[in-house]
Parts: C-alpha cells; sequence; structure tokens
C-alpha cells in the first residue's frame, strides 16, 4: 500500500514537474522581440538613408518641410547638409518628424570614393528618438557594371515607447535599377546583404545575419520596401530565429520562423 502510495505520488509530482517546463519553455519558443526590435531600427536607418539621397538629390532646395541648410559647400562638391525638420512634428513621407539630420560629404553620392556621414540633432520619427552615426562609401562599379556603397550605423539608438534599442549594422548595397534616371528615384532597385547586431527592448542582445540577399524597391513607396529576403537573427539565450520577408509584394507583412512554427507580424512603418 506505502509502495502504491508512492508510485502515485511521484506520478502526481512528475506531472507537475513536466506542466512547470512547458510553462517556462513556451516564452521562450514564441518570444520574437528580437525580431521586431531589429526591423524597426532596419526600418528607420533605411528611410533616413532615403531622406539623405533626396537631400542631396535636390540640391538643398528648401521644401519648407524639411528646410535644407547648405554650409560650405564648395567647387569640390564637398560640404554640410542640414535637413531642418523644426521644433514641431511634420508630415513627411507619411510620418511625423521633428529635429535634424546633420550630413557632412566628400562629393556626390554618386561620385566614386565619395563619403557621406550622417548624424542627428534632437531627430525624432512618429515619437522616437533616433541617434547614431550612419557612413555610406560609395565603392564604384562591381563586376555586374552596378554602383555599390558601404554602408556602416554605430552607436545607433531607438527610444521607442517600450523601450530603447541599440543598433549597429554593416551592410553592402547594391543598386541594381534605376540608376539613370537620378533625378527619380521611385524606380530605383537595390540589392542589401550583410549583418547587425544590437540589444532590444527587454535587453537581449541579439546579432542579424541576411542570408538571402534583400530586394529593395523603392516603387513600393510609401509601403515597406524590402520585397523578399531572408534574415537569420541569433537572440542570446534563444534558438535561431529566421526572418522571412516575403515573394515581391509591395507589404509590411513578414513571417517570423522558429523550428518548424511560423509567427505573422507586421512591420510598423
Amino acid at each position: 500500500m506505502k509502495k502504491s502510495l508512492f508510485t502515485l505520488v511521484s506520478l502526481i509530482l512528475l506531472l507537475y514537474a513536466c506542466k512547470d517546463e512547458d510553462v517556462i519553455n513556451t516564452p521562450e519558443l514564441i518570444n520574437t522581440q528580437s525580431c521586431q526590435d531589429h526591423l524597426t531600427a532596419e526600418n528607420i536607418f533605411s528611410d533616413v538613408g532615403r531622406i539623405i539621397e533626396e537631400g542631396m538629390r535636390d540640391n538643398g532646395q528648401n521644401k519648407g518641410c524639411p528646410n535644407y541648410i547648405l554650409i560650405d559647400s564648395d567647387s569640390s562638391n564637398s560640404g554640410v547638409l542640414i535637413i531642418d525638420f523644426g521644433d514641431n512634428d511634420c508630415l513627411y513621407n507619411g510620418k511625423l518628424r521633428k529635429g535634424k539630420i546633420n550630413i557632412s560629404y566628400s562629393g556626390k553620392y554618386r561620385d566614386s570614393s565619395s563619403v557621406v556621414t550622417s548624424s542627428f540633432d534632437n531627430y525624432y520619427v512618429n515619437g522616437m528618438l533616433v541617434q547614431g552615426e550612419r557612413i555610406i562609401t560609395n565603392q564604384g562599379t562591381n563586376n555586374n557594371g552596378n554602383l555599390y556603397f558601404t554602408i556602416k550605423i554605430n552607436n545607433a539608438s531607438i527610444s521607442t515607447h517600450n523601450g530603447t534599442i541599440n543598433w549597429n549594422c554593416d551592410i553592402i548595397k547594391e543598386w541594381t535599377k534605376g540608376a539613370n534616371t537620378y533625378t527619380d528615384n521611385s524606380d530605383d532597385e537595390y540589392y542589401i546583404i550583410g549583418n547587425a547586431n544590437g540589444n532590444g527592448t527587454n535587453g537581449n542582445d541579439f546579432t542579424a545575419i541576411i542570408t538571402d540577399t534583400l530586394n529593395i524597391d523603392y516603387s513600393c513607396l510609401p509601403n515597406c520596401i524590402i520585397k523578399n529576403g531572408i534574415a537569420e537573427i541569433y537572440p542570446q539565450g534563444y534558438s535561431k530565429r529566421i526572418i522571412n520577408y516575403g515573394e515581391t509584394l509591395c507589404d509590411c507583412n513578414v513571417d517570423i520562423i522558429i523550428k518548424e512554427d511560423k509567427y505573422p507580424i507586421v512591420i510598423n512603418n
């Protein structure tokens, strides 16, 4: 009788132990925060890049919002450009912005070896404070005959409503279509490869690696401009996550794959 009672108690304890283990592991399996934080940073700095390209293409011609300020521009095509959205929110490219993007450049955007360095002065987009440094270097033409650029984003931070995202990025951007229509970026397409690392709003470190080239298509605007591609996210203490950006559609829908489970999310654009 005592032996049977002991066996019954052991079975009950084992069942509860298994139940507790499942409860502990479930959040680990479905946690996608690092993926979402990476996507947020990637989207914001992709948007910053487009604003800088537009500012340099427009050669400082004011739009009201933003206001362009050219400093020390000379015949060598080097100088400083300040993109000023003002002290109060203004709507530009579908987002509320304020503050400044400060740009120093050693040459025109399309000139080989030109370097464009950007920083931020109290710059907000949709209520999120953006800080850090972005450096883009024109590397000339590659073996495909396309212009390509290296882009480094250093010590970036994005203050969101849920916490702060810290982010660094190192990518190569190849201009595959639209280079011959410089005054119109609506037909521009790029390929992106590279990696990133950061610390998310939950305090967790992560690394991101593009494993299948991202296809950037500016004709998708104002929707998200990454049409397809795959990245792998490695959050500290968690298993690998895969971000599938989709199959050539102009939308903000991505799938996060954890092991064999798929979690669809929408990028906040």
